[in-house]
């Protein structure tokens, strides 16, 4: 079974290499921070926080383009040919309380393959939330991942070590393309430091090594502890974002945009600490603006371009006008599979699997479509070399029709801004932060 999972098998390369491809043209920016803290001589577990199902594993591989080893939960090895999938891909199951106390057991045999998957140094990947939940919200840690850390590190005793790296994975939106991904890796824990202590005490141990890994992953992310305030905190994170940038004197990127809004979540949580009058208030006024839109990342990011026209928008009307002719011809050769996607993927709205669903539906049927399609117009192409174009021209059209729909519904939003006229964001910007 080690050698199984850890062997570079000729299919999973080709599959990584169109994954990862693929995955890279699914966002707008890419923006991956502090890869020089994953040592090249330890053996390594990453731990991301863990909101959008398999998304959060492909963000990991399409960062590192190298194969890691992940544990999933056990309800989805239950098929036979699901099972052998999953394995295939480097997925091996781990065992939850929910799952039956009585199958608990089971995960001594996968914890031995992640041990051997690290003395054998190749990548483990363990999401140590225990689940997922489309929220920005760091939940409390589950001892797995600490228990086979520790595991690995007896085993090495003195001739190694294991590193465990947190990782903070950021998205723009969770169920569309468009939006920005973010990955942080952060400086890793060395189990190898804590070997005497586990030792001596394995309960305490575990116990300071989750309250470490969960200080070092909330640096990375954006994490809104609140009960009362979520969305309040979301929205106005998201409004005051280029003040807060401005405020901090960083570059306008995604990374510093990340980190103005850690600032201001930081801060409406020591707001509320304290009791501030100022958040029942700013909850009224957030909830009022976001019952207006869909997309509180987008609409905010637009609300920053201000309340009238400008060459910006008039260049990007232009573009979508003249290029228009291009998109018809792009919707229509892609529009059977997307119709297909969309309707089944219609009922996953808010679960944390939409996207998921929709990567891996557009991963498989689109290449099937143009492969088709490209069959149908070689019996009418009059000539060969404009069959080949014909065939060429697919996946680009695809890409194509993406962009221009990423750009109409940055357009459609800016003139729904104006037509607003923006009040409301004037009206939370004026209630002012300390900083």
């Amino acid at each position: 079974m080690r050698k199984k999972i850890c062997q570079k098998t000729f299919f999973y390369n080709i599959l990584l290499t169109y994954c990862v491809f693929l995955y890279r043209r699914w966002f707008s920016s890419i923006e991956i921070n502090g890869k020089e803290n994953i040592s090249k001589n330890a053996s390594v577990i990453f731990a991301p926080n863990h909101q959008n199902a398999f998304m959060d594993a492909i963000a990991l591989l399409a960062s590192l383009r190298k194969p890691v080893v992940f544990m999933a939960r056990s309800d989805l090895f239950r098929k036979k040919m699901t099972d052998k999938i999953l394995r295939t891909l480097k997925i091996i199951p781990a065992y939850r309380m929910r799952e039956g106390i009585e199958n608990l057991k089971k995960n001594d045999h996968s914890f031995e393959h992640a041990i051997n998957v690290l003395l054998n140094k190749d990548f483990f990947c363990v999401m140590p939330e225990g689940g997922q939940e489309e929220t920005r919200t760091l939940r409390p840690l589950v001892k797995g991942i600490f228990r086979i850390a520790l595991a690995a590190q007896d085993k090495l005793k003195d001739t190694g070590s294991v590193h465990i790296v947190p990782v903070g994975i950021d998205y723009g939106n969770y169920d569309h393309t468009g939006s920005h991904l973010i990955v942080n890796f952060g400086k890793a824990i060395n189990i190898s430091e804590y070997y005497d202590a586990y030792l001596e005490n394995l309960p305490a141990t575990q116990n300071e090594l989750r309250d470490e890994l969960a200080k070092r992953m909330a640096l990375l992310m954006l994490n809104i502890q609140t009960k009362d305030y979520y969305d309040c905190f979301y929205i106005t994170s998201y409004i005051y974002n280029s003040k807060m940038l401005g405020k901090m004197g960083l570059e306008d990127n995604e990374t510093n945009r990340l980190a103005a809004r850690q600032q201001i979540i930081f801060l409406l949580q020591q707001a509320e600490e304290s009791g501030s009058m100022l958040l029942p208030e700013l909850d009224t006024l957030c909830k009022k603006w976001a019952d207006k839109r869909k997309d509180i990342a987008l609409s905010a990011r637009v609300s920053e371009s201000g309340s009238r026209p400008d060459r910006k928008l008039m260049l990007s009307i232009c573009y979508l006008t003249v290029t228009f002719p291009l998109f018809l011809y792009s919707a229509l050769v892609n529009g059977i599979p997307c119709l297909l996607i969309k309707f089944f993927t219609r009922k996953l709205i808010g679960t944390g699997f939409q996207s998921t669903l929709v990567f891996i539906l557009t991963a498989l049927l689109f290449p099937l479509f143009f492969l088709l399609l490209t069959i149908a117009f070689a019996f009418v192409a009059p000539a060969f070399w404009i069959g080949i174009a014909f065939a060429l021209s697919l996946p680009f059209s695809l890409l194509f029709m993406l962009r221009y729909k990423w750009r109409f519904r940055f357009v459609k939003e800016r003139l729904k801004n104006i037509w607003r006229k923006n009040n409301d964001v004037s009206e939370i910007l004026n209630k002012e932060i300390k900083s």
